[in-house]
């Protein structure tokens, strides 16, 4: 039987209240964490100006850049809370019955409300604990840590009130808050549960592996195994955690992932990536499915400004996806092109993986950047043969006839400005022109006032989607990275390095072996984790290793980039396979079944990045 008018009203009430009231909290946070980001990049730019064109150095740009992204970070966690934008192991759910499902979702909803809590009362203790002034701000060290508390306490909001708009389990959020305080209570404030003393790391190790199998975001599951640790054996108070959180995710280095991101979306708002386009369209149209090997040479051209694989799926899968099918081929095909494509742009520089590894292992950025560009190519003609095979036995015939040099030379004019800001990113990281976070604002800048200027295609309506698309995916990727400072903390505090390292030299005796064995590592470790926590978690740990068997650390960072790519493209995570799918609305499953010709390409691939060093190393050892 349908509602009556009276239960509609009563049930439409708290529903539009409760909308109204997250859609005023979007507008309010989402302006202040799109405010952040626009500083961040003026300030940077500022410092960069003042140097070069004033020969003056401002000294409080750099600080006053990690300040607010501390602050764009959680202002960026509640913001993804309603829109479940976590970087998170996704699809365990589909597996359940309604029922089942609800308690799964109360289960998650309490895990994260618990770590929410436990930051929440720790950052204000911290904030009573702290005193003195900043180096270069002269602002009081508080104010560092003033948004955590104000953010978590959104965060608890937020969960709550969420699915208050549903028509059904509206209060599944709100029971997971209420479980996450009770369990504050019992575990940390009232210690009515103690927990038994195990070995750190196995605590660790095991509530993390449990709350990634459910589901949970995988910063908050770091976390969590953190807290669990810590309750086990009390390594170092609460307060010290949010410490470690923020000074991990508070490196000027780290300043350069949200400014390429927002470089790379300004471009693609810009209208300057469908020039990269086309300049593909007229290099490659005329082989075998032509329009598959212009969606993998168009990614090997916007991997040189974007740095974000999760990107280019999302623009393959629209633009050129609905091109492949009105072309004739296989949807799946095409979905899985769009996808394998996409591993790209983190190999080519610049590349937001390479950021993560260098701010892990302290590996140079501008090597990282230069040494990534023969992989890269190497990566994007293993996929152009993968095409080419599956086009030939398929039956693709070339879908146009074969552009003119005359074509291809407006093209590439067209495209020069897209190019020009490529080479400038790795030149000047190279050579030291600036650091990645100067170069990272220049990007910004540059394509801000091409895109507005000369291409004229921003509205205020695009350029406000992008910037706040932008400041909540760099916020996710800055609080993966807090996250894993504390995680790794036990990790060492535990000598984890080292038993790895003595393993290695007991067991695996020769280089080849212990290179086999990295990647076999990587490769079960990239199915089931997203790039960025796999390198925070596992960099650090094997580098030592890698060193002692005289492997380069720049080879090493390939390898771990090149093999971790993969993994966004194989079941049960493969996060670049469900952004196709989900553009496209094609079942996830016909994605990967579709794969397999890329992923054995490669793989072949990647087995040359690790045993020929010179693929990585070349164009450093000729010296540039």
């Amino acid at each position: 039987m349908g509602q009556s008018a009276t239960e509609s009203g009563r049930a439409g009430r708290p529903t539009s209240a409760s909308a109204r009231l997250l859609d005023g909290l979007d507008a309010l946070v989402g302006g202040l964490a799109v405010l952040c980001l626009v500083a961040i990049a003026g300030v940077t730019l500022a410092g960069v100006v003042s140097r070069y064109v004033f020969a003056a150095s401002l000294t409080w740009t750099a600080e006053a850049g990690q300040w607010l992204f501390i602050y764009l970070i959680f202002l960026g966690v509640p913001l993804a809370h309603r829109g479940r934008l976590h970087i998170a192991i996704a699809g365990i759910d589909a597996l359940m019955t309604p029922a089942l499902r609800r308690a799964h979702q109360v289960l998650v909803d309490a895990l994260v409300a618990y770590a929410s809590v436990v930051l929440l009362f720790a950052a204000q203790d911290l904030l009573d604990l702290i005193g003195g002034r900043s180096t270069a701000l002269a602002l009081p060290a508080w104010l560092q840590y003033a948004g955590i508390p104000a953010s978590c306490a959104l965060g608890l909001v937020y969960i709550a009130l969420r699915d208050l708009d549903r028509t059904e389990d509206r209060w599944l959020g709100a029971a997971g808050v209420v479980l996450g305080f009770l369990a504050y209570a019992a575990f940390d404030e009232f210690r009515w549960i103690v927990l038994p003393e195990f070995h750190p790391v196995w605590t660790m190790g095991v509530v993390f592996a449990v709350c990634l199998a459910l589901g949970v975001p995988v910063a908050f599951s770091m976390l969590l195994g953190v807290f669990a640790a810590n309750l086990s054996v009390d390594l170092l108070p609460s307060p010290a955690i949010v410490q470690n959180v923020v000074r991990g995710s508070g490196q000027f280095l780290l300043l350069a992932i949200p400014l390429f991101l927002l470089a790379g979306a300004l471009m693609n708002v810009g209208g300057l990536t469908q020039r990269l386009i086309d300049f593909a369209h007229t290099l490659v149209r005329h082989l075998r499915a032509g329009l598959a090997q212009v969606t993998v040479v168009s990614a090997t051209l916007y991997g040189g400004i974007s740095g974000s694989s999760n990107a280019d799926a999302a623009l393959n899968a629209k633009m050129l996806h609905p091109a492949m099918v009105k072309d004739g081929y296989n949807p799946g095909f095409s979905a899985a092109t769009c996808a394998a494509s996409a591993v790209l742009p983190n190999i080519i520089p610049p590349s937001v993986g390479m950021l993560i590894i260098a701010a892990a292992t302290g590996i140079s950025v501008g090597q990282m950047f230069l040494a990534g560009i023969l992989p890269g190519l190497l990566y994007a003609a293993a996929l152009m043969i993968a095409v080419a095979v599956v086009a030939r036995r398929a039956g693709y015939r070339p879908g146009a006839a074969k552009a003119s040099w005359g074509e291809r030379l407006v093209a590439a004019k067209a495209a020069v400005p897209v190019m020009l800001l490529a080479v400038f990113i790795v030149v000047s990281l190279r050579f030291g022109v600036a650091t990645p976070t100067e170069t990272g604002a220049i990007a910004v800048a540059y394509s801000f006032l091409i895109g507005a200027f000369w291409m004229r295609a921003y509205t205020l309506k695009s350029l406000w989607q992008t910037l706040s698309s932008t400041a909540i995916d760099g916020a996710m990727i800055g609080l993966l990275i807090g996250a894993a400072v504390p995680f790794g903390f036990v990790l060492t505090t535990e000598r984890v390095p080292q038993a790895i390292v003595e393993f290695g030299a007991a067991w695996l005796t020769e280089g080849w072996i212990v290179l086999l064995f990295l990647n076999v590592v990587l490769l079960i470790a990239g199915m089931f984790l997203d790039i960025g926590a796999a390198i925070l978690i596992l960099a650090p740990l094997f580098l030592p290793l890698i060193e002692r068997f005289g492997v380069e650390p720049v080879h090493f960072g390939l390898i771990v980039i090149c093999n971790l790519m993969i993994g966004g493209l194989t079941p049960p995570v493969g996060i670049l396979a469900y952004i196709v799918s989900t553009v496209t609305r094609l079942p996830v499953v016909d994605v990967f079944a579709a794969l397999t010709p890329y992923l054995v390409a490669l793989l072949a691939a990647l087995t040359l990045v690790t045993y020929v060093p010179g693929i990585s190393m070349g164009l450093l050892w000729l010296g540039l």
